[in-house]
């Protein structure tokens, strides 16, 4: 006798996630950041609401960055990932005669960023998942050069911002250079960046010269080979990123049956398109940003805070009210017992000459045990992928690339 039964299937369904990632955005002031915001993150039919970038003020952004903060939203259907991109908009540097407090006004912020979320992970009683909470803390920092000139100014921001986030340099107005200009220039930046040379400023020398390369973010190849840039850079370097923004954008595309959003800058001697790859790096950098290379800069940003994270608590530990209180009575409670016990500055010799000779007895034993042991072999300090090959089992293979339809 045989029969069959019908087991049924329990399909699982995986559940929507978030992903979290903010740009800041960096640069002097003129130089076309909110212009460049615009571009990045316009797509057709949204309505994405800009600040007025012409009047940004340091007292704006202590007060209410959230406002210079642009915001824009897409779901990704393959993976059921939402992702929130905001663009972190800051006040011009180069209008305050003192450029370190326009840096240490950017420092901070990132700084504060971070406190925010180490509260967040601190707070027991919070009662709710961390992964549905907005990440506060900055990916990357769009650091905005003017065309031309790498002033030794932007070579300081860069260096001293790029302490506490990586850097990824943008020349804007890119069409103000002919083509051979602006290759020769790209070079120069990106020589400059690898080897700054920047001799300590006269009258300021806290602040000491720059000879070490400059923190820029690093893709990977393969990130970059996706978003098309290798293919039209083989014999340039990036970044840096010549790009060409604008406020004005073609009609006829943006009104036709399949909208596109197409921003050009139009002259009497021709048309400079911004997603044109022979005109502007922007649409490659559309692509790398907001597709391409978002879980690389979530795992780098993660990564970071992490070593963040163990400094500072490390910090707190060191300056606890408790260990300070413990410092400063140590020494008292210990004087108080040598009086009371009357024990004299010769038996406090004594007692350290007979440890000093118990840890000298004890590095000749060690050392004759290395001596005998010689002969082992090396044995590699052991990693996730060996405990994984030593139990049987493969290591993990790293995530799928992202399918993302909603802006490309």
């Amino acid at each position: 006798m045989s029969f069959t039964v019908d087991i049924p299937q329990h399909h699982t369904r995986k559940p929507w996630t978030h992903h979290f990632a903010k740009l800041l955005i960096v640069g002097s002031g003129g130089v076309g950041k909110t212009t460049l915001c615009q571009c990045l993150l316009s797509v057709p039919g949204s309505d994405l609401k800009l600040h007025d970038g012409t009047a940004t003020s340091h007292q704006q952004f202590l007060e209410d960055a959230e406002s210079l903060c642009s915001t824009v939203s897409w779901d990704d259907t393959a993976d059921k990932v939402k992702w929130v991109y905001k663009v972190q908009d800051t006040p011009g540097y180069g209008d305050d005669l003192n450029i370190m407090n326009s840096i240490h006004l950017l420092q901070q912020y990132v700084e504060r960023q971070n406190k925010i979320w180490l509260a967040l992970e601190m707070d027991k009683g919070r009662g709710i998942d961390l992964a549905d909470v907005e990440d506060p803390r900055v990916d990357l920092c769009l650091f905005c050069i003017q065309a031309h000139r790498l002033r030794p100014v932007d070579l300081r921001f860069m260096a001293e911002l790029g302490k506490v986030v990586p850097i990824l340099p943008i020349v804007t107005k890119s069409d103000s250079m002919t083509i051979r200009e602006a290759a020769t220039y790209r070079r120069e930046v990106y020589r400059k960046l690898q080897n700054p040379q920047l001799p300590e400023p006269q009258g300021s020398a806290a602040l000491g010269g720059i000879s070490s390369a400059i923190n820029v973010f690093t893709f990977e190849d393969g990130t970059l080979e996706r978003a098309g840039l290798l293919q039209s850079h083989q014999s340039q370097t990036v970044p840096p990123f010549l790009v060409v923004a604008s406020n004005d954008v073609n009609q006829d595309k943006l009104d036709g049956q399949d909208p596109v959003f197409w921003p050009e800058r139009r002259y009497p001697w021709g048309v400079s398109e911004a997603f044109n790859p022979q005109h502007s790096d922007l649409l490659h950098l559309r692509l790398l940003l907001l597709k391409e290379a978002c879980d690389e800069l979530s795992a780098a940003k993660r990564a970071r805070y992490t070593q963040w994270r163990r400094k500072t608590l490390a910090k707190q530990r060191h300056t606890s009210p408790g260990r300070m209180l413990l410092g400063v009575l140590l020494p008292v409670l210990a004087g108080f017992v040598i009086a009371k016990t009357g024990f004299g500055s010769e038996r406090i010799k004594q007692a350290v000459n007979d440890v000093s000779h118990k840890v000298r007895l004890h590095k000749v034993t060690v050392r004759v045990r290395d001596d005998a042991d010689g002969n082992n072999q090396h044995q590699e300090p052991e990693t996730a992928d060996s405990h994984c090959r030593a139990e049987g089992h493969q290591p993990a293979e790293p995530p799928p690339d992202k399918k993302f339809l909603g802006i490309f």
